[in-house]
């Protein structure tokens, strides 16, 4: 494909990066001359020094023959504006634009469904196809570390199934144990999707695959079952009732909006006698600015919010915040959100959750001790992948530091696969088949050795970063 990608800031060549590993064809652009440099000895792509939004820059560039645009500008209204301007002339393009303003976002969703329900066939709302927001896709991601108690980082593949990353801890029977005999463990009935060591080093496992205290482990399973995980990896897991949220900003407010949300849920839940795993009993917010505190106070009138500095140790004191069980660190200041979750998970709090910048904080924060490390970078890049794959790719989800991807697809009717049995296709170390769904509308299953795969059935693949020849084969190139 090749793809047009304006704005080289960190997002910008954190994507090109990726689609130049994909063997895409990649112009970057920025009119800042410092950012074309730092790209252009970091990229083997074509970068150029030009403003993003002038459509003749672009046409000189060959955005005629372009597949996709990607704007990734510091500036809402230029990446609205390019993608209005280059729909105008080329509408076959496919166009994404991350938009942080939530207001922005918000009405183009909504503008965006009543346009689709009316007329089904009109053209997308200002020519993007594809509207991103970061701090949506990372409170979302959060939100789902809280629902399932903080013990890692979860995806959630559908309603039924997801995938955890969790840590081996002291006393884990998986310790020392090849994994060819894990079914032999009273009760195992999961799959074990890539394995990163306590070293860094990560691998997709098999039959020889061993473990050891320290190490990581994706383990597929249902969403219901990850509390029984902790019996075989040993995580600690704790019932989350007092929280602390450090920060009232965009993320900050939109994670307390679902979980109020899903508290509401609960209480009509527990009024049929349906339990609620983690109704969060107190929460306290901490914010320095005065306005944001105000805001959070009247909309959140259910909230304890306190207006001081999170570094301030009298005040963690005071408030025996160091005795909470959750603290969430969802600030714009990533680097303070780390130093916070390390310290206070240090001090006694039972699990922290951090937003990062990206995903190369992932290991430093394991390091930290921080349960869960949200990239909020890495969740706009991997969103945006996901769209860029074809319309047979729903979504990819970057781990191990963006090592590995999990695809989640259809299966082409012209794909290779179709009508054979996975033992017959699989390549041990190259992918693993994770799950299988054969009629769409159903859930998930683990798929065996002997299930034959069939035209557009929904699967999800663990495959290297960037190697889109083995999503194709399963999904094909459409």
């Amino acid at each position: 494909m090749k793809i047009f990608i304006i704005g080289a800031g960190f997002t910008g060549t954190q994507l090109a990066r990726a689609l130049v590993l994909e063997r895409n064809n990649v112009i970057l652009i920025d009119n800042d001359p410092e950012r074309v440099r730092y790209a252009s000895d970091q990229l083997d792509c074509t970068v150029l020094e030009a403003d993003g939004n002038n459509l003749e820059s672009l046409e000189e560039a060959g955005i005629a023959s372009a597949d996709a645009l990607v704007t990734l500008t510091e500036d809402d209204e230029i990446n609205m504006i390019t993608c209005s301007l280059v729909d105008a002339v080329y509408p076959r393009i496919q166009k994404i634009a991350r938009v942080r303003n939530y207001a922005y976002y918000t009405a183009a969703d909504v503008a965006r469904r009543r346009t689709k329900s009316a007329m089904p066939a009109s053209r997308p709302l200002y020519g993007i196809d594809s509207m991103l927001n970061p701090e949506v896709e990372a409170a979302d991601a959060i939100s789902v570390a809280l629902e399932h108690g903080a013990i890692g980082s979860v995806i959630e593949l559908d309603a039924d199934f997801g995938i955890t990353t969790l840590s081996i801890g002291e006393g884990s029977p998986l310790v020392g144990l090849p994994f060819s005999e894990l079914p032999k463990l009273d009760g195992w009935h999961y799959l074990v999707a890539f394995v990163e060591s306590g070293d860094g080093t990560t691998s997709l496992p098999n039959g020889q695959t061993s473990l050891a205290v320290g190490d990581q482990i994706g383990i597929v399973s249902r969403l219901s079952e990850i509390s029984q995980l902790v019996a075989y990896t040993k995580t600690p897991q704790e019932k989350l009732r007092r929280v602390v949220v450090f920060g009232a900003d965009r993320v900050g407010s939109l994670l307390l909006a679902r979980q109020q949300e899903k508290l509401h849920v609960a209480r009509w839940k527990r009024l049929f006698g349906i339990s609620a795993p983690n109704s969060y009993q107190k929460v306290l917010v901490v914010d320095r600015d005065p306005d944001l505190c105000r805001e959070t106070v009247e909309r959140f009138p259910d909230v304890r919010v306190l207006c001081g500095d999170v570094t301030d140790e009298a005040l963690l004191t005071e408030e025996d915040i160091f005795s909470c069980d959750l603290l969430v660190a969802a600030s714009g200041n990533y680097e303070l959100n780390l130093v916070t979750a390390a310290y206070l998970k240090s001090r006694g709090v039972k699990k922290t959750i951090a937003l990062t910048a990206n995903s190369s904080y992932g290991d430093i924060a394991r390091k930290l001790g921080v349960d869960v490390a949200v990239p909020m970078r890495g969740t706009v890049v991997d969103s945006i992948l996901g769209h860029l794959r074809g319309r047979r790719v729903e979504s990819v989800h970057s781990v191990c530091n963006r090592r590995f991807e999990i695809v989640e697809g259809y299966i082409s009717p012209k794909s290779p696969v179709v009508g054979k049995r996975l033992q017959d296709i699989i390549d041990l170390g190259a992918y693993l088949v994770l799950l299988y769904c054969p009629v769409t509308g159903t859930s998930y299953e683990m798929p065996r050795g002997s299930t034959v795969l069939k035209a557009d059935a929904h699967v999800v693949l663990i495959t290297p970063a960037g190697d889109t020849r083995l999503v194709a084969r399963f999904c094909g190139k459409e």
